[in-house]
């Protein structure tokens, strides 16, 4: 905890109590770092609920969380069940968290935590429970993959949570319309925030931006970024890039954050984990970004790409047309006929795609930075 003035029961007194799971794709972490440098906001109380997971006095929760989720049947995660959220709860509460003094900030709706009626809270997250996923069970054609998976108890939480936020603050539209659609919140307590990238593009121009030298005449070299591999398109991608390989040796691809096990086909290299400040070598090195995912609740690397002036390749869900606009072409999630029809288009209309990317860049750069969305949180709370 900061060190601000001591409450009873030891908690931190400020102005802001900010609650997470977890590094949340480093968003949290960018988000609370401007919170903290912001100095308008008197002060920040964080509580990261993700390690207590191990904490001995949640160990019979855990335990009926664990029988929870098996209940549930295959997938289901023990953070998403009631009993979960329920011993988080009692746990903050007692350490006066909730004290109804300071306004609480929930990131994510992972936590489904419902404060008492006297606290002004707000939810910030990226998708919430029942938004769609590609290859869920109630989508056309859907195997129910890469469904989100909960308990019913869990989900009631949730709804109970978002219900009684006075802002739920998203980083895209169609989070914001399935809050409103099938939630029930009033547009009037939903704002579109979007979100800050981990690794901020230079600030000028994308077009003035200099690229590593390249053949005009030969295909863009494209870079993946993703950790989890399957649920990323990982195997759509390489067999789409294997038709195009074939087509013309000259192509190649960058793997960053995962890859698949076994030795990797021609023209496929793979930079493994990379750090936030080694990324921009690599955005540097590379033409494009290609991330045929099958489910995505935002796509933070779309927008570090794109305000690099680097046109995109990616899927119709979630948020990703609204993010990439015109400045890239998107396909059906595990269609890897489309993906390389999509690279092929990709290479041929390379010119005009990098012009209309540097447009986008240009309008997302100052936007989607978490001083922004910080500041923007932190108004709407006062």
């Amino acid at each position: 905890m900061s060190q601000a003035s001591r409450g009873p029961g030891g908690a931190a007194r400020g102005g802001l109590v900010f609650l997470h799971a977890g590094a949340f794709s480093g968003s949290a972490t960018g988000l609370l770092a401007a919170l903290r440098a912001d100095s308008s906001v008197p002060g920040v109380v964080a509580c990261d609920l993700m390690p207590l997971a191990r904490e001995p006095r949640l160990a019979a929760a855990r335990l009926r969380a664990t029988a929870e989720a098996r209940r549930a049947g295959p997938g289901t995660p023990w953070a998403k069940t009631a009993a979960w959220p329920t011993g988080i709860q009692r746990y903050v509460t007692r350490r006066g968290l909730f004290d109804g003094d300071r306004p609480v900030l929930i990131v994510q709706s992972l936590p489904a935590l419902v404060p008492p009626g006297d606290v002004r809270y707000a939810v910030y997250t990226d998708r919430v429970g029942l938004e769609g996923t590609t290859g869920a069970a109630d989508t056309p054609g859907g195997t129910g993959a890469y469904r989100s998976r909960y308990t019913e108890g869990w989900l009631d939480r949730e709804r109970r949570m978002l219900a009684g936020a006075h802002r739920v603050f998203v980083m895209g539209q169609s989070t914001a319309d399935v809050l409103a659609d099938r939630y029930g919140i009033p547009a009037d307590r939903i704002a579109v925030v979007g979100a800050g990238v981990n690794v901020p593009a230079p600030d000028t121009d994308p077009d003035l931006q200099p690229l590593s030298p390249r053949d005009p005449a030969a295909p863009p070299r494209l870079l993946f970024v993703g950790t989890q591999w399957e649920l990323k398109g990982g195997p759509e991608l390489l067999q789409a890039f294997a038709r195009l390989h074939a087509d013309d040796a000259r192509w190649n691809l960058v793997l960053a954050g995962s890859a698949p096990d076994g030795r990797l086909p021609a023209g496929v290299t793979s930079a493994g984990r990379v750090p936030h400040r080694d990324m921009p070598g690599l955005y540097a090195g590379v033409d494009a970004l290609v991330i045929p995912t099958h489910r995505e609740a935002y796509g933070i690397a779309l927008v570090e790409a794109l305000t690099r002036g680097l046109p995109c390749v990616g899927t119709d869900v979630g948020n990703q047309r609204s993010i990439v606009e015109d400045a890239g072409l998107l396909v059906p999630p595990g269609d890897a006929d489309a993906l390389y029809d999509a690279l092929r288009t990709l290479h041929t209309d390379y010119s005009d795609l990098r012009a209309k990317a540097g447009k986008r860049g240009a309008v997302l750069r100052p936007a989607m930075t978490w001083p922004h969305v910080a500041r923007t949180i932190w108004e709407a709370l006062q």
